[in-house]
Order: structure tokens, then sequence, then C-alpha cells
């Protein structure tokens, strides 16, 4: 299952030449799909082009900061969320960020399936996300098992804040966090 998921995504991937452009003008989307338009806004409120700086907050005490962008775009219908994150600048000289998220509604669960891949990396992350209050919680496994999640919260129409955490000990341990500002118009 996880295989062809990875699959599908490999295909579903926004590609920057022109040619990949044309060949996947079916994948993007005007807008939200009519039938769960109400709970697509959830993520579809990021529809759009950001820049982020962020810091990871290492186990030693110590932490790396990096910098990049994020777009936001609705896909496959409008029934699915797309981004892609690419980290320009890494403090530590590590392997640079360059993933993909595809998310959808699924009103089965009543919330979202979400799949993270980091090709660079090889990361891969399963995640289901939900609104609580004012923030999106994500939540999910890491492949040795221990919960994380991932929050978007301090939402407003040109900027968030997004953290990861992990659970350590009984304890969320905050792991990583970026704060995007939206770059350019807000899409309609």
């Amino acid at each position: 299952m996880l295989k062809t998921i990875l699959l599908m995504l490999l295909f579903l991937i926004p590609l920057r030449s022109g040619h990949a452009q044309t060949a996947f003008s079916s994948l993007v989307a005007d807008g939200p799909a009519v039938e769960y338009r109400d709970k697509l806004t959830l993520f579809g409120q990021f529809v759009g082009k950001w820049e982020f700086q962020g810091l990871e907050y290492l186990v030693d005490g110590s932490h790396v900061t990096d910098k990049g962008s994020i777009e936001f775009a609705w896909v496959l219908g409008g029934r699915a969320i797309q981004d892609v994150w690419i980290e320009s600048e890494r403090s530590d000289g590590k392997v640079k960020t360059y993933g993909t998220t595809i998310r959808f509604y699924d009103p089965k669960i009543d919330a979202w399936q979400i799949l993270w891949i980091d090709p660079p990396t090889g990361h891969v992350q399963a995640l289901i996300g939900r609104r609580d209050g004012d923030r999106i919680v994500l939540e999910g496994k890491r492949p040795d098992g221990i919960p994380i999640r991932w929050i978007f919260s301090e939402i407003k129409a040109d900027s968030f804040h997004w953290s990861g955490q992990e659970l350590v000990a009984g304890q969320w341990r905050l792991a990583e966090e970026c704060f995007p500002h939206r770059v350019g118009p807000t899409p309609r």
C-alpha cells in the first residue's frame, strides 16, 4: 500500500520545467471541490506562496536554523491540497529538505489523510489531521513508533506558526518550528 502511494506521489509532485507544467496541468485545480468546500478550506487557507525561517531543536540543547519556501496548491479536482517545502539554507550543512505533502479530507473519518515525503532524506510520514480550536493538529508515529504531532497555530491570512513535536518520556518535546509569512497576494 505504501509503495503504491509513493509511486502515485511521484506523479503528483508539481515539476518545475515548462514541459512538466504542461504535462501536469490536470493536477492543479482552481479551487476546492464543491462537495466538501467548508471542510477543504481548513488547509485551503494556505494556498499560495510562503517564505519561512525555522529552528530545529536537537536533543543536546543546540539548534539548527533554516530558511526556505513553501507553495500550497489545490490539486486533484480541488479534492486535495499539495505543498512543496524547499529549504534554501541550513546552518548545519546537512541535506536540505525538498519535500511535498499531499492531504485530502476523508469524510469517513471526518479528518484529513496526510502523507509527507522528503526524497533527499528518505523520510516518509503518514498523519491524520483535524481542527483543534484555532489550531490544526496532525498526529502520527515515526518509523520507530514514537508518537509525533505537527501543529499549525497562530494562523492569519499572511502568517502562521508550524511546530513539530515528539513524545519523549511522556512529555511533548518541541523538535522543530518555523514561521512562514505569505509572499505576494492571497489567492482568491
